[in-house]
């Protein structure tokens, strides 16, 4: 199956950060094949999608969400940051039952795809259940089965189940890794558990980490001077492990932080909310990889990526005391090529170039907020949104097409999404 997208300007935030006004862009099967001037490619094409007029990047890559939690929008407004703790649940969190979390988690995907994700890291309890409906969706996914130093024995195999049934390697577009939830959730023999685990399976390990005040705290208590020296002293401190947060790093940890060099999952907008702090991003660029994440919907209802890369490049600046830094084009490459970069996917996802995965999304330019077009980066980054998404393209295959669902229907989700949601008892 041969598909052209004919005509269009594209990012293709490769290595040269290069920028084409028109052109065609052809996939065969599940990858980029060729990019060419426009009007070149799609004369025995199977099928063409006219994109004059439109703008065609790598797809968004969320590094940090709970899909399966969009259950929680709206159920945990302005409370304070000592709520947040290890153990904290949404109000009315016991009432839901696994079949409302499958659905749940049903929808977010087609809310993401919609959004112009293409690839997610996701993580919860029931992960062999729910990776099942991220699978189905058609995004690309690394999913990890929460654990603790509550675990069961069953969580463990859950775990290893997971990796079992899709693998770890980065040209599945569905792969596992494990997901210790955090330092001051997990003992150190069970970080060292996943550290052996990891290092078996040649996995990435995803954790929350340097979260909150409370969590600094329990790892004091533990001898630790903070989150890095935790993962560090457990065997968690590499390139393939993921660390969401990271906003309670002292200058000390910051500095050494490039000897780990554990790449980063930046959520501005749920660290906002949650915490009213975030991440310094000047900090620690070039350090190592850090990618742009949503969060769980308790704490960034929007789930939108292109709000977490204005709110990322507005609140860094702020907070860098300087209108300089964090340009246009290295904000746009967190969410794309670097966010692939921190989930080991580089390689296979992030710029449109040959041979790579078809993740792809196609951002409709005649839009108020796309003009005019003087930088077509800048705008990405500044002025659209999720508006201008018509059409999203994962693993070669047509998911969002006019701004519609082409696999799903949002219509009947969302009803019965709210119909279950009117039958939880509330106090």
């Amino acid at each position: 199956m041969s598909l052209v997208l004919s005509g269009a300007a594209v990012l293709t935030m490769d290595r040269q950060g290069r920028v084409l006004h028109e052109a065609d862009i052809r996939i065969e099967g599940n990858r980029i094949a060729a990019v060419a001037a426009a009007d070149t490619l799609a004369c025995d094409a199977d099928e063409t999608i006219d994109c004059r007029d439109m703008l065609v990047m790598p797809g968004l890559v969320n590094t940090h969400t709970h899909l399966c939690a969009g259950l929680f929008r709206g159920l945990a407004e302005d409370v304070g940051r000592d709520t947040w703790g290890a153990d904290y649940r949404v109000p009315g969190q016991e009432q839901f039952q696994l079949s409302d979390y499958l659905l749940s988690a049903r929808l977010a995907c087609q809310e993401q795809l919609l959004n112009g994700v293409t690839c997610v890291a996701d993580r919860w309890s029931n992960m062999d259940k729910i990776a099942e409906e991220i699978a189905a969706s058609g995004l690309r996914a690394i999913v990890g089965h929460t654990l603790t130093d509550q675990s069961a024995a069953d969580a463990w195999s859950v775990a290893e189940a997971l990796i079992e049934r899709w693998g770890v390697s980065p040209v599945g577009r569905v792969s596992a890794g494990l997901a210790p939830r955090a330092p001051d959730a997990c003992t150190d023999d069970v970080l060292r558990r996943c550290a052996r685990m990891a290092e078996r399976h040649g996995c990435r390990v995803f954790i929350h980490a340097a979260q909150s005040e409370s969590e600094i705290a329990k790892l004091r208590e533990r001898g630790y001077d903070g989150a890095l020296a935790c993962l560090e002293n457990n065997g968690l401190a590499g390139p393939h492990v993921v660390a969401a947060h990271c906003i309670y790093l002292s200058a000390a940890e910051i500095a050494r932080w490039s000897k780990s060099p554990i790449a980063i999952a930046h959520c501005p907008a749920s660290n906002l909310k949650i915490e009213a702090r975030t991440l310094a991003l000047h900090t620690l660029l070039g350090r190592t990889a850090i990618g742009l994440g949503t969060d769980w919907a308790a704490s960034d209802n929007a789930m939108d990526m292109f709000a977490e890369l204005r709110i990322a490049a507005l609140v860094g600046k702020l907070i860098a005391d300087d209108p300089t830094a964090l340009p246009v084009e290295t904000m746009l490459r967190l969410a794309t090529i670097d966010g692939a970069r921190a989930l080991g996917l580089d390689e296979v996802i992030g710029s449109v170039e040959l041979g790579k995965r078809a993740d792809l999304v196609v951002l409709d330019l005649t839009r108020l907020e796309a003009s005019p077009a003087h930088n077509l980066a800048a705008n990405v980054v500044y002025s659209m949104g999720v508006r201008c998404v018509r059409d999203v393209i994962v693993d070669g295959a047509v998911l969002v097409r006019n701004g519609q669902a082409t696999r799903a229907d949002i219509a009947a989700l969302r009803r019965e999404m709210v119909a279950r949601v009117r039958r939880q008892p509330r106090d």
